[in-house]
């Protein structure tokens, strides 16, 4: 089984480039706090973001927006978010010390099988899942 994290490092949206944005389509602003999308009209903050619980040359930051009223955090039930099935998505594993493994793009309805077949491997210890598009994190990935 697979447990999904939403946000896992800490989040500052105190920091001078948090940006507030409108939602103006579909799909337009995923929350990475409750991971679920922004609807039309409501107001956002587009925050710089990273994910990585360490010291990596992976690391480093990018946008992700979260709503900028309190939403509900999201809970892992042990199956793919919904918010992520919708999307393409890429997928890369790491190990304890966070240097890159494997890495796959997948579409969303896809995500459980890969990320299960990237975390099986003897040397990952997680993934982190972005959108594969425009590049913002999505959620980290774990074993349970």
């Amino acid at each position: 089984m697979l447990q999904f994290t939403a946000l896992p490092a800490p989040l500052n949206i105190s920091q001078p480039s948090t940006t507030p944005r409108t939602v103006t389509g579909d799909q337009s602003c995923p929350c990475r706090h409750c991971l679920q999308d922004g609807q039309l009209g409501e107001e956002m903050l587009l925050v710089s973001y990273n994910p990585f619980l360490g010291v990596s040359p992976y690391a480093g930051s990018g946008p992700v927006f979260v709503h900028r009223d309190t939403c509900k955090q999201y809970r892992c039930d042990g199956t793919v978010p919904e918010q992520q099935r919708r999307r393409l998505l890429a997928v890369r594993s790491y190990d304890k010390d966070h240097m890159m493994k494997d890495f796959a793009i997948v579409g969303g309805t896809e995500l459980e099988e890969k990320a299960e077949e990237l975390l099986g491997k003897a040397d990952a210890d997680y993934a982190l899942v972005y959108y594969a598009g425009p590049g913002c994190f999505a959620a980290r990935v774990d074993r349970k």
